[in-house]
């Protein structure tokens, strides 16, 4: 086995290619939070997380918002967080995660220590490492909470079919 976020293991283990299948063969529903389209809040909020002002989407971008790709060497960042657990092993950087289904995954961060998008967004975003928030009102900072639980408001695999990315499958 190839270290984590190292090169791919696909091809040394069939138990291991046959889990990555099935895992890939779900598919994402919509967010309960945008059965009905994005509200008045989250639309504010996908503004704020695409402009240049936050830089949320540099990282979090394409139809899955991350900027890792299965195959590909994977997209690290230091987002400030790496030192704060002393027995972590992976360094101070790491792979961008994936947006989506975020209102059904709280605790946030890889340690757990945000127990809410709008913890990820100030209390634990000392520097600007995890985005460019802390100008951000109360209200703005409410409102990217808001298009952050929306996600997916959209089905993703479309748009990643449209973007040539390949599903992993056995």
């Amino acid at each position: 086995m190839n270290k984590p976020l190292g090169a791919t293991n696909k091809g040394l283990s069939a138990s291991l290619d046959a889990l990555a299948a099935y895992t890939n063969s779900h598919t994402f529903t919509l967010s309960p939070y945008a059965k009905n389209g994005l509200s008045p809040a989250a639309k504010r909020g996908r503004k704020l997380f695409a402009s240049k002002q936050t830089k949320c989407a540099e990282c979090h971008s394409g139809p899955f918002f991350t900027d890792s790709q299965s195959g590909k060497t994977s997209a690290r960042h230091d987002v400030g967080t790496g030192n704060a657990d002393k027995s972590e092993t992976m360094g101070l950087s790491y792979d961008t995660p994936m947006l989506l289904g975020l209102y059904r995954s709280a605790p946030y961060l890889h340690h757990g220590t945000a127990a809410t998008l709008q913890d990820v967004l100030t209390t634990q975003n000392k520097g600007d490492k995890h985005g460019t928030t802390s100008h951000l009102s109360p209200a703005e900072v409410n409102d990217l909470a808001e298009f952050l639980k929306s996600l997916p408001y959209e089905l993703p695999e479309p748009l990643a079919a449209d973007a040539g990315i390949i599903k992993v499958a056995n």
